[in-house]
């Protein structure tokens, strides 16, 4: 039972008030606009409305159970905030657990918009068929980084969900490519500044995400304190598909979704981006990240606390690592690839991420002394006197943007999320 039977997803008892099971259109009419806290409150007010396993909101007081590990929700700069600690599968009965309104309702809406892409193109969705590509993805994924996998198997476990659900919210951008579906990436925009440019005279990783509004009320921030292995604090989609992290090894990684020709089933690379907050060092790092064939394409950005960096661009079978000829000067990259020989197989179907890059690449070239608060006020997310009066350094606005700025070296993380009243606020690992 999952996305592909829409009937099941909530029990039998599951009613609205006419009798007829509720539909997902209200709730994402609710969640899109209004924040899906919202939504959720709303759902679980409702005695009519019973899961397998009843669950408080996000926002609530949640009770501790003793089949659970350890764990938090709070919220930073908007963002929730969810620790888990223990084994792989105690971590991942935990999020399965705490997010199981919201991945059940995210899975469906990816569906949703994966079925309307095909239907654009003249193709049908078939479940089946889909189901079958998702699970090409489960050999590879376990194989890569078993524990993670483990992780996954009890999230569906524990949410109700089948893995294949789970995957596709893992890796919706891979699955356009491999399709081939002409929609543009996700947008977002890295930068990575070296000491020279930062108040603190320390290196520091930056990525904005501008998201599909409908999809911000689901990003979450993620601690995970396994019982083996670096702690790590990453910017997820209701705690799958991180987009940035950084881990206690003293690495930051963050990545922009590249359109690419060449998908094949393989590795989701959300996937191989949350195996190198897992890794020790850096080499280690940027080897698990190359693991391939992949179903999509990516550019991926690692930063040490020493400021050693690392950038690769990534597409279904190739992988290109970026010239950086002065390692002090900021980096810049967005949802279009750098390296010329890697043209053949990109598609660059955002018209935006080129004056995006260079927007921004001013602001990082001109800065001097730069703080967090500082940065945010480039993309419109905090006031301040450098920023003022100036258009935001990627041109986009601040609907439903993200923004993300990692310190290695003090293992501290700034965020804020637009549309909420917080600032930018900070967390420590």
């Amino acid at each position: 039972m999952g996305l592909f039977s829409r009937v099941g997803r909530l029990n039998a008892p599951g009613r609205n008030a006419s009798g007829n099971p509720p539909t997902l259109f209200a709730v994402r009419i609710q969640e899109g606009y209004h924040g899906f806290v919202a939504s959720v409150v709303a759902i679980c007010a409702q005695p009519t409305w019973r899961f397998q396993d009843p669950l408080p909101c996000m926002d609530s007081p949640v009770p501790r159970r003793k089949t659970f590990p350890v764990s938090s929700a709070e919220v930073i700069g908007g963002l929730p905030l969810i620790s888990v600690i223990g084994t792989p599968r105690t971590m991942g009965e935990h999020l399965g657990g705490r997010l199981k309104p919201r991945l059940q309702v995210l899975a469906q809406y990816l569906y949703e918009q994966l079925a309307g892409a095909a239907q654009v193109e003249g193709q049908t969705m078939a479940p089946d068929d889909l189901r079958r590509r998702l699970r090409e993805s489960v050999l590879p994924a376990a194989q890569h980084e078993p524990a993670l996998w483990m992780e996954i198997e009890s999230m569906a476990r524990a949410s109700g969900l089948p893995e294949e659900d789970l995957l596709l919210i893992h890796g919706y951008g891979d699955l356009l490519s491999s399709y081939n579906f002409p929609l543009p990436p996700a947008r977002s925009t890295y930068i990575g500044l070296g000491s020279p440019h930062t108040d603190n005279g320390l290196p520091r990783l930056v990525l904005v995400a501008h998201l599909d509004p409908a999809l911000l009320p689901y990003m979450t921030l993620l601690k995970r304190i396994p019982a083996h292995g670096p702690v790590s604090l990453s910017l997820t989609l209701a705690g799958l598909a991180p987009m940035a992290g950084m881990s206690e090894a003293g690495l930051a990684v963050a990545t922009n979704e590249l359109r690419v020709r060449d998908g094949v089933p393989g590795q989701f690379n959300a996937h191989l981006l949350a195996s190198t907050l897992t890794a020790p060092s850096l080499d280690d790092a940027v080897q698990r990240v190359q693991q391939g064939p992949r179903q999509g394409g990516m550019a991926v950005h690692l930063m040490t606390n020493g400021g050693d960096r690392v950038s690769l661009e990534l597409s279904g079978k190739q992988v290109m690592r970026l010239d950086d000829p002065f390692p002090a000067s900021p980096r810049v990259h967005t949802n279009h690839v750098l390296n010329p020989r890697f043209s053949a197989v990109s598609t660059n179907l955002d018209q935006t991420s080129r004056p995006r890059l260079a927007k921004a690449a001013a602001y990082a070239v001109a800065a001097s002394g730069a703080s967090p608060s500082t940065i945010a006020g480039w993309f419109g997310l905090e006031r301040t006197t450098q920023g003022s009066g100036r258009q935001p350094a990627d041109g986009m606005g601040t609907e439903a943007t993200v923004i993300f700025i990692a310190d290695p070296a003090i293992k501290t993380l700034h965020v804020r999320r637009s549309g909420t009243p917080a600032k930018l606020e900070s967390v420590r690992l």
